[in-house]
């Protein structure tokens, strides 16, 4: 859900709220112990982004815009996956987290039938979104385990339509003194 409120012509401020489900592949392989095994897990977040939109006019009813802003990101769970041998574990660095976003995209804005958009999005959290731990182990061995660090940055292509709001409400808005 993304709200857009204009504050000049050219400026607008945008927030919402998204919920972001990242899917992660992993596989181990051992050839001496002849193992080899694998799944995949979901790790879901939500995030709060504030962007100040720029907008520059390209045709009669073609605008383009840069957004640069920050992010909340809240992640509400670890995520765990067990196999034959092993355990793969993930765990959030915190609950909630600060991100930078950036955006840009072109928008073609009909004012009967609302705006369709079309852009890309880039978000880049503060610190490691999450740990990510594999523990492998069998009957003749001690448990092996690996760790890594998970940032969590991502690129979207964004297709987005906004509601039509009727031109009258916006004049009788402005008559009123009310934004």
């Amino acid at each position: 859900m993304v709200v857009r409120t204009g504050l000049s012509r050219t400026l607008s401020l945008e927030t919402g709220i998204n919920q972001i489900t990242r899917r992660y592949d992993y596989r181990i392989v051992n050839d001496t112990a002849g193992y080899d095994n694998g799944s995949s897990v979901r790790f879901v977040g939500y995030e709060i982004p504030l962007l100040m939109l720029v907008y520059i006019r390209l045709g009669e009813n073609t605008w383009m815009n840069n957004a640069l802003g920050v992010s909340l990101d809240m992640y509400p769970s670890d995520v765990v996956s067990t196999l034959e041998q092993g355990r793969f574990y993930m765990y959030r660095k915190s609950w909630i987290q600060g991100g930078a976003v950036a955006n840009i995209g072109v928008e073609y804005r009909s004012y009967k039938s609302g705006y369709f958009y079309l852009g890309a999005t880039y978000h880049r959290p503060f610190t490691e979104m999450a740990i990510t731990e594999f523990t492998w182990s069998t009957p003749t061995m001690l448990p092996y385990s690996v760790r890594s660090a998970l940032n969590g940055s991502y690129l979207t292509l964004d297709l987005r339509y906004f509601f039509h709001e009727s031109p009258d409400k916006v004049r009788l808005r402005k008559d009123r003194g009310v934004n």
